[in-house]
């Protein structure tokens, strides 16, 4: 890597306020922890840190389809018995669960892919 070659690091604070259930291995609060750890280390100081903007439906709807996307805007743990074949027509379920926020949180990883 050059010397003027810089890293872009695209972090959101809110990513780590989801939880994926007891025994899921996806912990998202170790992403705020790795993130306490950049800045610690004071590796921020040779990156670029972004925060990104959360993508649109319509961003998302360019590598989906639009039922998926609207689909994911209005599914909530609460109301997910409502839609069993759409859970599993879309592969929701233990391995990819229906949590708090989880179009907010589609949003925010989108939208740091689309950064």
């Amino acid at each position: 890597m050059l010397e003027k070659d810089r890293i872009s690091y695209f972090y959101d604070g809110d990513v780590g306020n989801v939880y994926f259930g007891p025994n899921h291995p996806m912990k998202p609060h170790r992403l705020c922890m790795t993130h306490h750890l950049v800045l610690s280390y004071g590796l921020h100081q040779k990156m670029e840190i972004y925060r990104p903007h959360k993508a649109y439906p319509i961003e998302l709807a360019q590598f989906h389809s639009a039922d998926y996307v609207e689909f994911l805007h209005r599914i909530t743990p609460d109301s997910q018995h409502l839609y069993a074949s759409e859970l599993t027509r879309y592969n929701l379920g233990e391995d990819c669960p229906v949590f708090d926020n989880l179009f907010e949180f589609c949003q925010i990883y989108a939208g740091g892919t689309l950064g």
